[in-house]
C-alpha cells in the first residue's frame, strides 16, 4: 500500500490571538473535557490498553465537547501519552492538530457532504496508509445528514475496516442513524452540562481573559446557554466586547446585571414578578398597567413575557412543593412564594399556557398581543369543579333547554388586587455587599474538586453571631461538595482569610443544612391570618378535591 497524497484543495488555516473564546478555549485534553468525565475516563483506559475501537459515535446536544472529544483522542493515539491516557501538549503531533495541519486527521462535514459519490471517495482514501502516525483518523461531523445511499456506502466501510483507521461519527440526532451502522460504533451520549460545569469554566475563561463580572452574570449565561458551553462562551465574549472595555487603554469595567439582561434579551427581575403577581391575583387592569408603563419607557417586551413565564414557573414550582435554582431567602423568591400561595395549579397552569400561546406573536413594536394573552390569562379557567352541596360528589348533568342565539361569553375580572405589589428592584444590603466581597475572594480557589466560589455563592446571606458565621446551603449535594473541599487546607486558610478581611476579624464556619432551612422557613412564611388544618384536610384525596373548587361538608349537615 502506499501513503496517503496531499490533496490540492487542503487548506491549512493559521492560529491567530484573533480567534473567538469558542475556539480559543477550546479543551485540548481529556481532563480539560467539562461534564462529560463517563465519556473521556473510558477513551482513557482504552489508549492505555490498547484496545481502541475501529469506530465511534459521539451523541449529544450542540456545543458539549463531542468534536473536541474526538480531536483530543485522534491526539492520544499518534502522539506520546502520559501514564493517564493524555496526550502530551507540546508534542509535534498535538501542535499539528491544534493548529488543524496534522495529515492524518481528516475532518468532514456531513451536512455539505452528504452524497454517495462524496463516501465513494472517503472510502478511496482509507485504502492509504497514515502518512505519519499509527492512525487515520476520520471525524465525520453532523453524520445524520447522510443520505440513505450514503449510508449504505459507509456501512461496507464500518463492517470490514481497513488496518489503523479510526472513524468518529457525531451527531446531535443519534435516532436518524441507521440501526446497522449505530451497531457497528462504540456510542458514547454525552450529556447537557449542568450550570455549574459551565459556571467553572466560565470563571476560567474569566480569569485568563482578564474579564471582570458581578457573579449573577455568569448564572445567567449559563442559564441562557442551556447546557452548551459553546454557546455559554459565545454570550460571554458578546458581553466582553459590548461592555468590558471601557477604552483603548484604560482598565477592564465589570460587566454588570443590567448589561447582561439588556444583552442577553432577559426581562428586570422586579417587572417580571410585579407582571407575575399581577395575573395569579386575577388582577388584569393592575397587569395591563405594567404592560403600558414598560411599553412607555421603551423596554424589550419579548424580555417582559419571557421574564413572567419564568417566574410563573418558579411560583408553579413552589406550589407543587418542588425547590428551584431560585436562591433560598432572596426578596423574589418571597415574592413569588406569597403570589402563589392563594393561587391553585390549575389557574397557574392556565396562565402559563395562555402566555406560552402568545410566544410567537409578542413583538417589541406593539404591546397588544402581550395584552390579549394577559386578559385571557386572568379570566377563570375551565374546570370540572365538584359539588359541595352533595357530598364531594360530581354534579349529574341535566338536559338544558339550548337558545341557538345566545352566545356566553367570560369578561375578565377588573379591579385593584387585593394583594400586596412587589416594591421595584432594591440596592444591597450591607450584608449583601460583604458576602459578594466573600464570594469575588474565593471565586477561583479550587484545591481539591470543586472551586469554592460558586458554592458560597449558594448560600443564604449569612449573618455573623456569637463568633460564628452560619452557611445554609440549598442542597445537601453543595453542602457536601463545600466541606470535601474545605478538608483541603489551603481552601480552607483562604476562605478564613477572606472572611476576616471582609467582616474584620476571625469568624468560625457554622454549616446548617437545607432541612434546618425549611423548618425555620416555614414558620416565618406562614401567615397569621392562615386557619389550622383540621383532620379531613390531610387527607390527599380530600386536599386534591379542594385544588379544583370542592369545599368540605360535615356528614351531619342537612342536605337539600
Amino acid at each position: 500500500m502506499i501513503s496517503d497524497p496531499i490533496f490540492s484543495n487542503t487548506k491549512i488555516i493559521p492560529v491567530t490571538n484573533n480567534q473567538v473564546f469558542y475556539r480559543k478555549w477550546r479543551p485540548t485534553r481529556f481532563d480539560e473535557v467539562a461534564g462529560q468525565d463517563h465519556i473521556t475516563k473510558t477513551l482513557k483506559r482504552a489508549v492505555v490498553s490498547d484496545r481502541v475501537a475501529h469506530a465511534y459515535l459521539f451523541n449529544g446536544p450542540r456545543g458539549v465537547g463531542k468534536t473536541s472529544t474526538a480531536r483530543i483522542l485522534a491526539k492520544a493515539l499518534n502522539s506520546e501519552i502520559t501514564k493517564e491516557g493524555e496526550p502530551v501538549a507540546d508534542s509535534d503531533v498535538s501542535i499539528a492538530i491544534d493548529e488543524g495541519r496534522y495529515m492524518d486527521l481528516i475532518e468532514i462535514d456531513a451536512a455539505s457532504n452528504r452524497r454517495i459519490d462524496d463516501i465513494r471517495e472517503l472510502q478511496k482514501k482509507t485504502e492509504f496508509r497514515p502518512v505519519l502516525g499509527k492512525y487515520k483518523v476520520y471525524i465525520i461531523d453532523e453524520v445524520h445528514m447522510l443520505t440513505t445511499e450514503a449510508f449504505n456506502a459507509l456501512l461496507k466501510t464500518l463492517e470490514e475496516p481497513p488496518p489503523n483507521i479510526v472513524m468518529i461519527l457525531a451527531t446531535t440526532d443519534a435516532y436518524r442513524l441507521p440501526a446497522t451502522v449505530v451497531s457497528r460504533c462504540q456510542r458514547f451520549d454525552f450529556k447537557r452540562l449542568s450550570n455549574e460545569d459551565v459556571i467553572n469554566r466560565l470563571i476560567e475563561v474569566c480569569d485568563a481573559e482578564e474579564i471582570e463580572t458581578e457573579p449573577v452574570v455568569l448564572e445567567m449565561i449559563a442559564r441562557s446557554a442551556w447546557g452548551s458551553l459553546r454557546d455559554a462562551e459565545n454570550l460571554l465574549e458578546q458581553l466582553f466586547v459590548s461592555y468590558g472595555q471601557s477604552g483603548e487603554n484604560a482598565e477592564p469595567s465589570e460587566i454588570t446585571e443590567s448589561q447582561a439582561r439588556e444583552l442577553l434579551g432577559l426581562g428586570d427581575t422586579a417587572t417580571s414578578a410585579e407582571l407575575a403577581t399581577a395575573l395569579l391575583a386575577k388582577d388584569a387592569a393592575q397587569a395591563l398597567t405594567v404592560i403600558n408603563r414598560e411599553a412607555q419607557i421603551g423596554s424589550d417586551l419579548r424580555a417582559l413575557h419571557s421574564g413572567t413565564i419564568d417566574a410563573l414557573r418558579v411560583a408553579l414550582l413552589m406550589k407543587a412543593g418542588v425547590e428551584d435554582s431560585v436562591s433560598q431567602g432572596s426578596e423574589f423568591a418571597a415574592t413569588m412564594s406569597a403570589a402563589a400561595r392563594p393561587a391553585k395549579l390549575n389557574q397557574i397552569l392556565h396562565i402559563l399556557t395562555s402566555l406560552g400561546k402568545a410566544d410567537m406573536k409578542v413583538s417589541s413594536s406593539s404591546p397588544l398581543p402581550l395584552e390579549l394573552s394577559v386578559l385571557q390569562a386572568t379570566t377563570n379557567p375551565a374546570t370540572n369543579r365538584i359539588d359541595s352541596k352533595t357530598n364531594t360528589e360530581p354534579r349529574t348533568n341535566h338536559p338544558q333547554p339550548v337558545n341557538p342565539q345566545a352566545q356566553v361569553s367570560v369578561e375578565p375580572t377588573i379591579g385593584n388586587s387585593e394583594f400586596e405589589k412587589p416594591t421595584q428592584r432594591r440596592d444591597r444590603t450591607p450584608s449583601e455587599e460583604k458576602w459578594d466581597k466573600v464570594v469575588r475572594a474565593m471565586r477561583r480557589t479550587k484545591n481539591r474538586r470543586f472551586v469554592v466560589g460558586p458554592l458560597l455563592r449558594n448560600v443564604q446571606i449569612p449573618e455573623p453571631v456569637g463568633g460564628k458565621i452560619p452557611l445554609r446551603f440549598k442542597s445537601n449535594a453543595l453542602k457536601n461538595n463545600f466541606i470535601e473541599e474545605m478538608e483541603d487546607k489551603r481552601s480552607k486558610e483562604a476562605l478564613k482569610v477572606a472572611i476576616s478581611d471582609t467582616y474584620g476579624t476571625e469568624l468560625e464556619l457554622q454549616i446548617i443544612s437545607p432541612r434546618e432551612i425549611n423548618s425555620t422557613k416555614s414558620s416565618d412564611i406562614e401567615s397569621e391570618n392562615e386557619r389550622s388544618v383540621s383532620p379531613e384536610e390531610e387527607s390527599a384525596l380530600v386536599r386534591a378535591a379542594i385544588q379544583v373548587g370542592g369545599t368540605i361538608v360535615n356528614e351531619d349537615q342537612e342536605e337539600h
